[in-house]
Formats: C-alpha cells, sequence, structure tokens
C-alpha cells in the first residue's frame, strides 16, 4: 500500500530523531544504520529512500542543529530588542553560549562534525548562518553611529570567531557564563566610537624610545 506525504514525513522525522540521539550518546563511528533501522522497526530499504547514506543523515541532524542555534540566537536578540541594539546583540551572543552548552551541539557539530563532513563543508553550513547574524547585528550598530571602524568582511569573521571561541570555552568549563559574556562586551565595546584604547605595555613603550633615540 502506498504511503501518504504525511506517513513518509512521519517516518523521516522518526529516522532523524532516532540517529540524532545515537549521535549524541555514541557518536558518528559507534552509530550504525543497522541499529537505527532496528530501532525503529524499519526496513534499510526504507532507511535509504529517505537518505542516500549515513553521512547524508548526519548532514541533515547537523543542519537542524545549526539552526536551531540560529533561532535560538535571533529569538533572544528580537525579544531584546526593545532595549537597544547592543542589548539585543548582547542577549543574541548569551543565547549562542548557553546553547553550544547542550551535548548534542557539542558531540555532532563540534566534535564530529569536522570529521565527517570535512572543515570545507562543515564550515559552509556552521559558518552561514552565524556570519550572516554577525554581519546583519554589526551593520545596525554602525547604523546608530556605534562603531568606530567599517563593518567588513574581517570585522564580521573576527567578531564571529570570538563568540566561537567563548562559547567553546564556557563548553569545555574553562570559562564561566559571566567570564564568557563579559569578554564579548569587552570586545564589542572595543569598537565604539567611545573606547578608550588599551594602554600599550612596557616593551611597546621602551621599543618606541629606543626608536626616537636613534633617529
Amino acid at each position: 500500500m502506498r504511503r501518504t506525504a504525511a506517513e513518509a514525513e512521519e517516518t523521516r522525522r522518526s529516522i532523524i530523531a532516532t540517529a540524532r540521539a545515537s549521535f549524541t550518546s555514541r557518536g558518528y563511528a559507534a552509530t550504525s544504520t543497522t541499529d537505527l533501522v532496528e530501532s525503529i522497526n524499519l526496513t534499510r530499504g526504507a532507511l535509504y529512500h529517505h537518505f542516500a547514506d549515513k553521512e547524508a543523515l548526519f548532514e541533515t541532524v547537523f543542519m537542524e542543529l545549526v539552526q536551531e542555534l540560529d533561532d535560538a540566537v535571533t529569538g533572544a536578540a528580537t525579544a531584546a530588542a526593545s532595549k537597544g541594539v547592543r542589548a539585543a546583540i548582547v542577549a543574541g551572543a548569551l543565547a549562542c553560549i548557553e546553547f553550544m552548552d547542550r551535548v548534542d551541539y557539542r558531540q555532532i557539530v563540534v566534535v564530529d562534525g569536522p570529521a565527517v563532513l570535512g572543515l570545507d563543508r562543515w564550515h559552509q553550513i556552521d559558518g552561514a548562518a552565524g556570519l550572516h547574524s554577525m554581519e546583519q547585528a554589526l551593520e545596525l550598530l554602525a547604523a546608530e553611529g556605534q562603531l568606530e571602524v567599517p563593518v567588513s568582511a574581517a570585522l564580521v569573521r573576527a567578531q564571529f570567531g570570538a563568540l566561537t571561541e567563548l562559547s567553546l570555552g564556557h563548553a569545555r568549563g574553562e570559562l564561566t557564563t559571566a567570564d564568557a559574556i563579559g569578554a564579548f562586551e569587552l570586545v564589542l565595546d572595543r569598537l565604539g566610537p567611545n573606547a578608550s584604547l588599551p594602554a600599550r605595555s612596557s616593551t611597546a613603550r621602551s621599543s618606541t624610545k629606543r626608536k626616537t633615540a636613534v633617529q
């Protein structure tokens, strides 16, 4: 008997949910398609009707997690928008830090993602939404006169990279939530028109004095 589109989609969602749970708890390498189909009472043919292979299934789960992260960040930023652009950006960053602490995200996206998908594909998926959101945030800051420097591809990547590393440091237990979001705010504020530049180190001052003396 032919299955309806709704039934086919229900099967697909069941496969994804089961695979996600297994990828999270066991990792990609230890997850077998045999275990997956047996756990949800499917034939192998039914699995391959929806996904070409295990890697294709993994990529689908990976993409869903990345989208969920972006939705969490966007939702938090939108909720805080009435407090101003900077507050919205900080709220989104905090949501990112907290989301990346999730076990499923860390195992699937951070641990297994680069090895399974390859670095280029991994970055293409993982960075697409995040870089776009960060660019939009910086453009809004610039429009309000809260940026001293122009928005550029390099600046977007620098700010996104800082947030990503702070989030990973938090997920590894190396940083508290307060430390991570505080550092992000510090970096963000350094881009503003009223930010004071950090004092030069004694080494830098000594170097300048030596150059002056030689001249």
